[in-house]
């Protein structure tokens, strides 16, 4: 059996479209907001920024997935039509984790957003979980399932968001530089 080393690369000679994998280091950028990637990538850090091309890659890496599987299905089904009017008075609700990036990162704050059908409907503040014991985040949680269970008769959370804790709406915070400290 004949190897290539770089088949990617002989599979591109040969006229064949091959996806090419994103960088690990394009992955973790594009989880982080844009102001922290310029200074993290641009000048002051490993100038690996270029405006040119950062914006559509990072868009590109965070919603790869996603598209990837909307065009796997367009491809393997025709477009059908289906009527979604009695799921307009569904609600569901969304847990936002403001976590960095990384497996074994502590959890900086928690928030919940009720939706009904396509629509924002609610929105509990999210709290700052500093200080709390991962026995009382989970105690925390199972709260607002009960609330959301009596309320909405929503059962448990249909996604998980997760985003970087500069971009928590809570003031003060400690990961915003405009907090004063005594």
């Amino acid at each position: 059996m004949v190897r290539y080393p770089a088949m990617p690369l002989f599979l591109a000679a040969l006229g064949l479209k091959v996806a090419m994998a994103i960088a690990d280091k394009c992955k973790k950028c594009a989880m982080l907001s844009a102001e922290q990637a310029q200074e993290i990538h641009g000048g002051d850090g490993d100038r690996c920024w270029n405006p040119a091309v950062c914006y559509s890659r990072r868009s590109y890496a965070r919603h790869r997935d996603r598209r990837n599987q909307v065009r796997a299905k367009k491809r393997a089904n025709p477009e059908l039509v289906v009527s979604t009017k009695e799921f307009d008075r569904t609600f569901w609700a969304v847990l936002i984790v403001y976590r960095r990036s990384g497996t074994d990162t502590p959890i900086h704050a928690i928030g919940t957003e009720v939706w009904q059908g396509q629509a924002k409907f609610a929105a509990v503040q999210p709290i700052h979980c500093s200080g709390m014991a991962v026995s009382q985040v989970h105690a925390y949680m199972e709260k607002l399932l009960k609330i959301l269970a009596s309320n909405y008769q929503i059962l448990k959370f249909a996604s998980q968001e997760r985003l970087d804790p500069t971009l928590c709406p809570i003031r003060p915070c400690p990961c915003h530089p405009d907090l004063v400290r005594l």
